[in-house]
This record gives structure tokens, C-alpha cells and sequence, in this order.
């Protein structure tokens, strides 16, 4: 028996796509370890797997909650002032890093192998010192390797017509922008400085260098990265990706514990359209747009019934609710979408990949980070629609519902997409390629 130490990004869409392969290494009589917030706790927990704290002196149970809660309602110089606080405890945290704070919990659980978030690469450096092999898990498209993103047929916002060289250039641009616009940041105390002490922690565990990217990230040209997707719907066309990836399966845990619902407000022979932007924090004008479109498209359409997700969402949607409308904090989505006619969706990538193995139409409003691209091949491959949240009106909504509801097309497309993700959702295939990297090590 091995140990196997976990370490996603402490939030639902990073931690829920490393269940499925956790329990299936678990099932092979592999001892499971989770590390993160104390927040992830009570969840890791109640699918049965040891877990282990890290920084509980800055960031408390109740702290995510918290976190949200604020963001989601201050504006101008008082949101200025508490990210500003938010980045001193950034700084305190990646100090407590450097210091030894995750070499602790490596001593004390003693790890044959460690899977952690590509967007943790601190964890990823600290692992490697203690000479632990290390697979970087990547729960998403590799954006940044990528050439170029498939040009949108139909269903997408303005830039979707853009050529794909010229969309490729204007990637690579964006990434770029990026990196300039978080050496700002830094300056101005809005970010931390990721690079610097990711450079020193590459240092004191003896990490090569020429190893990290511009933002001091690993750049999985030195070691394996996981991506939980068929090849087929990441690449395109003649696309070359300049590292090699490992694909797996989707690896959408069908036994994850889900919220409950008033099954008894829906009618089974009506179709259902599934709603809901995720539970990243986002800003409330988009929020309100999104959730009058859903109430306005569900008067409209009262043959259907909805399905809400409010998530972060605090506020009332002005007038009466329609009656074929039920709104819910969080949705049982796997359940949903065993029964699903439609979802609309932010275009996270667990979102889209539970839609595929289910064979679900999308429509797809991408808001942030990877979003656009996931949004891109959900078109490209002819499995939804794509459309700007900020220019959501009931006049540009219901009839993307009426085309992905309606349209026969879809649902083809989807059952070929579908096919190719179940045959490749093997925990058999998956464990056995985790062990070998286990035996090479």
C-alpha cells in the first residue's frame, strides 16, 4: 500500500474532478490523503479520506464564506482596501511556505506519490525537495500551450468570426497582458509576489529554473501533467500542443455527495433546463442579468420548467418568480442532469464534461479564466451555443434555449462526444497508469 498525497485548489471544481481518481486508488487499498484549508475539511471528510491543515492561522473555518460574501458586495475603495488585506495574507501564507510549513505535513504523512493543483505550484516545489514524485494535475484545457483556440461556428460572441491565426495571436496576447497587468498588481499591492517566492522555493529545493514560466509555474516540459479529458475534445484540427499531456478520463465522480431538492416540484414529462454560473464569486451586475434572462425566459416558455443555481447569488430577482421556476442554492447536478433537456452554463470545465457524459445541449456564457476557450470547443464540436452574459436580454436568451431544446443536431453531435467520454472513463486504465508512475518512482 501506498501513501498518496492530494493537494487540489481549495474550491468545489478543483477538489470535486479528484474524487473519482482518490476512490478509485482507494478501492486498489492505497491510503488517501487530502491537504488544504481547513474549509475543505468537513467535505473530504464525508467522501472518506484522511485530511490535513494547512494555514488555519490566517485562513479559520468560515473564511472562504466570508471571502465571498465580501466581494460579492463591496465596491470602490473599500473592495481596494480588503483585496489589499487579502494580499498580506497571501504574503504571510507563501512565507509560511518558504518556512516549512507544508514540509511538515510531508514528514508527517510520509507520501510515495503527490498529486497536486497546476495551480499550486508552491506545493508542487515543496514535494519535489523531499524527493516525492509529483504529478501536476491540470483540471482544466491546457490554455497556455496552446497555439491558437477553434473558431466558434455559431452561437459566439463577436471575436468568434476572427480567423484562427489572428485568434491565436490575441491569446497569446491576452497571456501576455496578463503577466504585465500582474506585475502591476504586485506593485500596487494587489497580488503577491507568486513569482518571487516561487523562484526561492524552486532554489531551496533544488528545482531547475528553466523549469518555470514567466509567472514561476511549472511548466510540465520537466514532469507529467494530468489533464481529465479525452484528447478529442481538447485538440483541434492539426493544433500541436508543445509538451505531452496525459489524458484520462473525465473523471466525474458519480458517488460524490450531493446537495438536496424538492424532486417533487418537477414534472418528468416536461422539458428541464438546468441553470447555473458556478460558484466562483462574480460580479453582481452579470449575476442579476443572468437570473432576470431565466425568469424572463421561463414566463415565456411556460411548457418548460427551470432550474436555478444561486449559488454566491444573495439578492431577491425583482417580481414574482414563475411558477415553473425553482430556484435553489445549490443544484444536485448530476442528478439534474440525468434528466436534463438543456443547461445553461458559465463554461467551467466540470460543467461542460458532466453535460458530455450525459449528453446534455449547452449553452454557454463564459466569464472568466479558462471559460472562453472550454465555451470555444463546446461549439467547435457542435455540442451548444455560446453567448456574451454581458449582453444577456430574453430577446437573445430563449432562442439559444429554443436552438440547443429544439435542434436535433446537438444531441447527435453530444452522443458521439458522450461515447468516446464513458468508454474512456475507466478507473481500471486510470489507476494503473497513477501506479506504474508509482513503481517508476
Amino acid at each position: 500500500m501506498s501513501t498518496i498525497l492530494f493537494v487540489p485548489m481549495p474550491e468545489r471544481g478543483h477538489i470535486n474532478p479528484s474524487l473519482k481518481m482518490a476512490r478509485a486508488l482507494q478501492k486498489r487499498g492505497h491510503r488517501i490523503v487530502y491537504c488544504g484549508l481547513r474549509d475543505m475539511e468537513d467535505l473530504i471528510r464525508a467522501e472518506g479520506f484522511e485530511f490535513e491543515c494547512l494555514f488555519e492561522h490566517l485562513y479559520p473555518k468560515g473564511f472562504q464564506t466570508e471571502i465571498k460574501a465580501r466581494l460579492g458586495s463591496l465596491s470602490g475603495l473599500s473592495r481596494f482596501l480588503y483585496v489589499r488585506e487579502l494580499v498580506r495574507k497571501q504574503t504571510r501564507m507563501l512565507e509560511s511556505l518558504l518556512q516549512g510549513e507544508f514540509d511538515q505535513i510531508i514528514s508527517r504523512t510520509r507520501p510515495d506519490l503527490g498529486i497536486t493543483d497546476v495551480l499550486l505550484p508552491e506545493t508542487f516545489l515543496v514535494l519535489r525537495g523531499h524527493q516525492v514524485p509529483a504529478l501536476l494535475l491540470n483540471t482544466s484545457i491546457p490554455l497556455r500551450w496552446e497555439p491558437m483556440t477553434p473558431p466558434p461556428t455559431s452561437g459566439c460572441i463577436p471575436d468568434g468570426r476572427l480567423s484562427s491565426k489572428v485568434q491565436g495571436a490575441l491569446d497569446w496576447g491576452r497571456v501576455l497582458l496578463d503577466a504585465k497587468l500582474g506585475a502591476l498588481s504586485t506593485w500596487v499591492g494587489l497580488e503577491p509576489d507568486g513569482l518571487g517566492y516561487r523562484r526561492k522555493l524552486a532554489r531551496k529545493h533544488g528545482y531547475p529554473l528553466s523549469g518555470l514560466d514567466f509567472a514561476g509555474r511549472p511548466t510540465g516540459e520537466h514532469d507529467p501533467m494530468l489533464i481529465l479529458c479525452p484528447r478529442e475534445f481538447v485538440e483541434f484540427r492539426d493544433a500541436k500542443l508543445s509538451i505531452e499531456y496525459h489524458y484520462t478520463g473525465p473523471s466525474i465522480d458519480l458517488q460524490r455527495q450531493e446537495p438536496d431538492f424538492p424532486w417533487e416540484r418537477l414534472d418528468g414529462e416536461r422539458p428541464l433546463v438546468v441553470c447555473s454560473l458556478g460558484t466562483m464569486v462574480i460580479h453582481p451586475e452579470r449575476a442579476r442579468r443572468f437570473h432576470q434572462s431565466v425568469a424572463d425566459a421561463a414566463r415565456r416558455r411556460p411548457r418548460w420548467q427551470f432550474v436555478v443555481a444561486t449559488n454566491q447569488w444573495t439578492e431577491e430577482t425583482p417580481g414574482q418568480a414563475p411558477a415553473n421556476l425553482v430556484s435553489v442554492k445549490h443544484v444536485p447536478q448530476l442528478q439534474m442532469l440525468r434528466r436534463a433537456s438543456a443547461m445553461v452554463t458559465h463554461g467551467g470545465f466540470n460543467s461542460v464534461k458532466e453535460c458530455i457524459y450525459f449528453g446534455v445541449p449547452m449553452v454557454v456564457l463564459p466569464i472568466q479564466f479558462d471559460q472562453p476557450g472550454v465555451a470555444a470547443r463546446v461549439v467547435h464540436h457542435g455540442l451548444g451555443v455560446r453567448a456574451s452574459i454581458d449582453e444577456l436580454t430574453p430577446d437573445t436568451f430563449v432562442p439559444l434555449l429554443d436552438e440547443v431544446v429544439e435542434n436535433p443536431s446537438y444531441r447527435r453531435e453530444l452522443a458521439r462526444m458522450q461515447a468516446l467520454f464513458q468508454a474512456a472513463e475507466q478507473e481500471q486504465a486510470m489507476v494503473e497508469a497513477l501506479e506504474k508512475h508509482l513503481r517508476r518512482a
